[in-house]
């Protein structure tokens, strides 16, 4: 019984290898077959149009070089931030600080990273505010200017501070901001639920 189950077994591993090889062996075939097709699938030319071949069609046309600069002008090599695209940040470069302004506001420069780190405390509303009752954990559900809803949980960094405590009613920020003489000053900035953002 053992040596025919072994027979049958070495037939079908046969049979296998023999399908594959097939397959193979026609792939083989058909890709040989398309390569040897030409390629100039073009439609019939139109009356009065000149048939031009591909090989007078490639030399026929060639890209003028770039205009040398003129004696007189100066041209420098681009900075990394002349040649990124507009709209983009380099994901490893941190923003810079905000600009002093009035108290309590801030002036953004330059785009703001996606995400919690592009919040900033001044433009934030707090919708709501939840209690984990599995860890006795303070979530914040906040709000900024483009009607986006962010979680955020204490020691969470956001563009221009962290959240230092999140009370059953507010979320205390720990603020970087400028001061007149341009010195960088840590503030607790206090944001109840339901007061709307800049306030």
């Amino acid at each position: 019984m053992d040596m025919v189950k072994d027979r049958l077994n070495r037939t079908r591993a046969g049979i296998l290898w023999g399908g594959a090889l097939v397959v193979i062996l026609l792939s083989w075939t058909w890709v040989r077959s398309v390569k040897a097709l030409p390629f100039d699938n073009d439609p019939a030319p139109q009356a009065g149009a000149k048939h031009v071949s591909p090989k007078k069609a490639a030399t026929a046309k060639k890209p003028k070089p770039a205009p040398k600069p003129t004696a007189g002008t100066a041209t420098s090599p681009k900075t990394p931030e002349e040649s990124a695209v507009a709209g983009k940040r380099d994901p490893f470069k941190l923003p810079p600080p905000p600009t002093p302004g009035r108290e309590g506001t801030e002036q953004v420069l330059g785009p703001l990273p996606p995400g919690m780190r592009g919040l900033v405390i001044g433009q934030l509303r707090v919708e709501g505010i939840v209690r984990l009752d599995t860890n006795n954990v303070m979530i914040a559900v906040v709000d900024n200017n483009r009607n986006r809803a962010y979680f955020l949980r204490e020691n969470d960094a956001v563009y221009n501070g962290v959240v230092s405590k999140i009370t059953p009613d507010s979320v205390i920020f720990r603020e970087n901001a400028l001061d007149s003489s341009g010195k960088v000053v840590v503030r607790d900035v206090v944001k109840r639920l339901g007061q709307g953002p800049g306030a």
